[in-house]
């Protein structure tokens, strides 16, 4: 504690100075009051002042707490002030109490009615003291506040007789966290929390601390804490499911959970529930955006990803594989050439090959079909040439055939085969075999070379 002390000479006091001394003693924190002592003396400023009173003289000392004046001595105080002696004009020690929240300034003053004679006279002596602050509402942390986990609050109080009872706000809820606490408590953070935030990670709610001394109520502080969402509790449920929507694959594989590579549609559906109050917001498939399903004609792909946010912004993705529902479709292929054997010949000659799924697509069994057909170029007719009876290997086919030898090597003419298996029905298009010409022959007027007619004069040498 301070020793204070106020040297105000006051009033019509001659040649005698009027001290009043403050001294805070103690507080006491639970109470908040403290222990003060006023003292009053007064000393002559000069030897020559003689004057004593020995039967005293009215002294008073106070007071003044929110305008109401406390006399604490008033009394009759003899005097000697000869010699320039200190006069203890009278002294009190007690309690006062502080505002509620801690904080007192009080007017202290005291006074003295003098002698009447010409060296002493009333003087007074007077002044405002602000005390030290006495700490009253208990500050606190909260560490950790997530959303259905348990949060510690930690209360640092100025007394360890203080008790407190905390509380909180959050968005519409509000509620008693604990009762009686002491520097300490634990709070499980409701998870109806969640339904106030939906579409946030986080939120602000106030807590509010009342501290007791007893049944006494002495102060509350409140602050505002960010409690957070459990990540880990609020991802969205995900789930997919994949079917062909293709009718025609669908009756090859009997089972709409088999996907015909390059051939079935694929119907991607994701489903999606936010967790914790909050809602689905965006659902891609692909990076693409979607309302309800995707559907992937032709479908190729081994895998795509699929991500469902919602509206808190937390996201759940999942990569679909189709590798084990996958039939690995070949696609129907077929390259021909048609080809004279010799140059001024009629037969032709067909070479062939191709791709295609030589397997089963669960329910049936692929099958392949080939047939040639001709015309000659032209007509609007075609003639059936036969069937062909490939080789194969794998998921490849091959073969070799004579067409026939009645293709005159003067007429042009067009070929076609018409190939097909359970899910494609295909022709080549029109494949031309133009017509030929003799490399050489001898005409009456000349000769013709690769078709082309040289004039040459024939002399007969032998005439007479």
């Amino acid at each position: 504690m301070s020793l204070l002390k106020g040297t105000i000479v006051g009033g019509n006091a001659k040649y005698v100075n009027y001290y009043l001394e403050y001294t805070l003693n103690s507080q006491n924190i639970a109470s908040n009051t403290s222990n003060i002592t006023l003292h009053m003396y007064a000393q002559a400023t000069s030897t020559s002042v003689g004057t004593y009173n020995t039967s005293g003289c009215p002294v008073k000392i106070y007071y003044t707490k929110n305008g109401v004046t406390t006399n604490v001595v008033n009394r009759n105080q003899g005097i000697d002030f000869r010699n320039k002696k200190v006069v203890d004009m009278g002294s009190w020690t007690g309690n006062i109490e502080h505002n509620s929240d801690g904080t007192l300034t009080i007017g202290i003053g005291g006074s003295f009615s003098g002698t009447g004679s010409s060296w002493v006279t009333s003087g007074t002596v007077s002044g405002n003291w602000t005390l030290t602050t006495i700490p009253r509402a208990s500050s606190f942390t909260v560490s950790n506040p997530i959303i259905g986990e348990t949060a510690t609050i930690s209360i640092n109080r100025a007394s360890s007789g203080f008790t407190h009872t905390l509380s909180y706000s959050f968005g519409t809820l509000s509620g008693t966290i604990a009762s009686n606490v002491g520097s300490s408590c634990n709070w499980a953070i409701p998870t109806s929390f969640y339904n106030q935030i939906p579409t946030s990670t986080s939120g602000n709610c106030t807590i509010t601390c009342v501290t007791y001394s007893g049944s006494t109520e002495i102060g509350r502080s409140s602050k505002v804490v960010t409690i957070t969402c459990n990540k880990s509790d609020c991802i969205p449920t995900l789930s997919v499911t994949v079917v062909d929507v293709n009718s025609k694959t669908t009756s090859l594989t009997g089972n709409s959970s088999k996907l015909v590579r390059h051939v079935s549609t694929a119907r991607i559906t994701p489903k999606a529930t936010g967790k914790n109050g909050a809602s689905i917001a965006k659902i891609t498939v692909g990076g693409t955006t979607i309302s309800s399903y995707l559907d992937i004609p032709n479908i190729n792909e081994d895998s795509f990803i699929v991500t469902a946010i919602d509206s808190r912004g937390y996201s759940n993705t999942t990569i679909i594989y189709l590798t084990s529902s996958m039939i690995d479709y070949v696609l129907l292929t077929c390259n021909a050439i048609f080809k004279r054997t010799t140059q001024t010949g009629g037969t032709v000659q067909l070479e062939y090959s191709g791709n295609y799924f030589n397997g089963s697509f669960g329910g049936t069994s692929n099958t392949l079909t080939l047939k040639w057909s001709y015309r000659v170029k032209g007509s609007s007719s075609w003639i059936t040439g036969g069937n062909l009876s490939p080789t194969k290997s794998g998921n490849t086919y091959s073969g070799k055939i004579t067409c026939g030898s009645n293709f005159n090597y003067q007429t042009d003419y067009e070929f076609i085969i018409y190939y097909s298996d359970k899910l494609n029905d295909l022709d080549t298009k029109a494949i031309p075999l133009y017509k030929s010409v003799s490399p050489f022959a001898i005409c009456q007027n000349g000769i013709l070379l690769n078709g082309v007619f040289l004039g040459v004069e024939i002399v007969d040498e032998w005439e007479e």
